[in-house]
C-alpha cells in the first residue's frame, strides 16, 4: 500500500467514525410559511389547524423521521431554522417538553417563543413575535399523524426579567432586615 492510498484510507475511516451532526435526508424539504392564515397550513395531504393564532412564521418539514428525537437536537433544528445564535443572547432555553404527548391538547407551563412538535415523519417549528403566557392552552388538529412529542423554547435575554429583579429586591431587604434585627440585640 503506497503512502496516497494509506493516507486515503485513514481519511475515509476518520470521516466513517466522526460523530453524526443533525443532517436532513436528502427527500426532506422544510417549507416556510409566513404569516399562515387563520385557516391553518398543508402539512402532507392535510389541513392543519391550531391555535392560538398569531405565529408570525411557521415551519413544516415531512419527510423521514428526524433522530435522535432529543432536545438538544430539535434546539438545533429550530435555531438553524429560524437563523438564531446556538448561544448567548439570543439563543434558546428549552422551558417545557414531553415525551410522550398523544393528544393534540396541552398546556405551555412557561412562556414559550418557539414550539417544536414531532408528529410521525414530521415536524413542525412554531414561532411567535411575542411569547406565549405560561399556562396558553395550545391546540393543533387534522395533522398527517398523531402527535409524538413537543419542546417548547424561549429566547435567552440580556435584560433579567422583572421577576429576577423582584426576588434580588426582597432578598436584599430580608438581609436589611435581619442585621437591623441583630444591631438591637
Amino acid at each position: 500500500m503506497n503512502k496516497i492510498t494509506h493516507l486515503a484510507a485513514i481519511a475515509a475511516l476518520s470521516v466513517a467514525f466522526a460523530p453524526a451532526a443533525y443532517a436532513a435526508p436528502p427527500s426532506a424539504v422544510w417549507i416556510d410559511i409566513l404569516s399562515p392564515s387563520t385557516s391553518g397550513f398543508t402539512a402532507g395531504s392535510k389541513q392543519v389547524t391550531y391555535g392560538p393564532i398569531g405565529a408570525n412564521e411557521v415551519w413544516v418539514y415531512d419527510g423521514a423521521n428526524i433522530t435522535p428525537q432529543n432536545a438538544s437536537n430539535i434546539e438545533s433544528i429550530v435555531e438553524t431554522q429560524f437563523g438564531l445564535p446556538s448561544t448567548g443572547v439570543g439563543s434558546l432555553s428549552l422551558v417545557g417538553q414531553n415525551d410522550t404527548q398523544t393528544t393534540n391538547s396541552f398546556t405551555l407551563t412557561s412562556a414559550t417563543s418557539y414550539l417544536a412538535i414531532h408528529y410521525g415523519q414530521g415536524e413542525l417549528l412554531f414561532h411567535w413575535n411575542t411569547p406565549l403566557a405560561a399556562n396558553t392552552v395550545f391546540t393543533i388538529a387534522n395533522l398527517p399523524h398523531g402527535i409524538s412529542n413537543y419542546r417548547a423554547f424561549n429566547t435567552i435575554s440580556a435584560v433579567p426579567e422583572p421577576t429576577t429583579y423582584a426576588m434580588m429586591a426582597s432578598g436584599l431587604g430580608l438581609l436589611g432586615f435581619m442585621a437591623r434585627r441583630r444591631k438591637r440585640a
